[in-house]
């Protein structure tokens, strides 16, 4: 059976590398538009409780991320210099880079073969597959061409944010609130490397308006950010990578599948980066998804049935 994956991200590689192992004479074929080696953010962050689900289904891969993740026992909350850690609920971060890294060799190592570089256009390219699995992303191409059938919804928050890095290697996850003339800013961050850390600023609209933001460039942008989080960062630069100021788009679809076509991953659904689990679903829908072709063997219809 031939299975055409779009989009090289969480979701799709882990579901490749999955399937590839259950079943090797499967031909599995993953299409990434972007070069091998880029990926837009910085950091991703797990709850301890929520790695359990991927050890007990996925243990190699589990095992060679936690020893490449940054760890730390509690939360942290930052108002009006106050500090408040939290205790109860520990948590693990990784760099994307690396993770993205790590589930390209399993994928190698297991015979999937991954298109860097390769942009799919229309649906109609993919003809030849017995299931086409759109993992690329919220602009999803796979759910656009089939949006009658898979009835997406979706809703721009109004607040606005940027995805920054920093060298400041923070102790823990950490909310950090900052107010200045314009309004107030709070900072989601936390150190995913020994000597980086993933650093988004979030603002309402009112205060992204007054203080110009939208019509401030890169350097500007960061520039600002930096001066408002000045105590936090303590020297530290801001480090951009595509940090555009954004909505954040909350997704949802009616149907996750249709005929041989089925989404997985932000494709199918977004959850707020706020609460840090937009990784964690990636790999659950994958699993699941493996689980149902377990299930259903190549009867497609049923296994996406299950799936869904």
């Amino acid at each position: 059976m031939r299975v055409a994956v779009i989009g090289a991200g969480p979701a799709g590689l882990l579901f490749s590398l999955l399937a590839k192992r259950r079943y090797p004479f499967w031909r599995i074929e993953v299409a990434e538009q972007n070069p091998e080696g880029a990926t837009y953010g910085f950091g991703v962050v797990f709850s301890h409780g929520a790695l359990a689900f991927l050890e007990r289904d996925e243990p190699q891969l589990s095992s060679i991320m936690q020893a490449a993740m940054e760890r730390w026992p509690m939360q942290r909350i930052v108002h009006r210099d106050e500090r408040v850690d939290i205790d109860g609920n520990g948590f693990s971060a990784i760099g994307r880079l690396a993770l993205q890294e790590i589930l390209r060799k399993l994928c190698r190592d297991a015979g999937v073969k991954i298109g860097y570089g390769r942009a799919v256009t229309a649906l109609e390219e993919l003809d030849g597959a017995d299931v086409v699995v759109g993992a690329d992303g919220s602009n999803s191409l796979v759910r656009g061409a089939l949006q009658a059938l898979f009835q997406p919804k979706i809703e721009l928050l109004t607040n606005r944010f940027a995805w920054y890095g920093t060298t400041q290697p923070f102790d823990c996850l950490t909310l950090t609130f900052r107010s200045n003339e314009h309004g107030a800013f709070v900072a989601h961050h936390y150190r995913h490397a020994r000597a980086m850390s993933t650093f988004v600023v979030e603002c309402d609209e009112f205060t992204w308006n007054r203080a110009g933001l939208g019509r401030m460039d890169d350097a500007q942008s960061r520039a600002y950010c930096e001066r408002v989080f000045a105590p936090d960062l303590d020297g530290h630069p801001l480090v951009s990578n595509k940090s555009l100021w954004r909505q954040f788009p909350l997704l949802s679809n009616r149907r996750w599948s249709s005929g041989k076509v089925v989404l997985i991953g932000d494709a199918l659904r977004t959850v707020h980066f706020s609460i840090g689990s937009g990784t964690r679903l990636a790999f659950e829908d994958a699993i699941a998804l493996d689980r149902a072709f377990g299930e259903a063997g190549e009867d497609v219809p049923r296994a996406l049935a299950a799936f869904e």
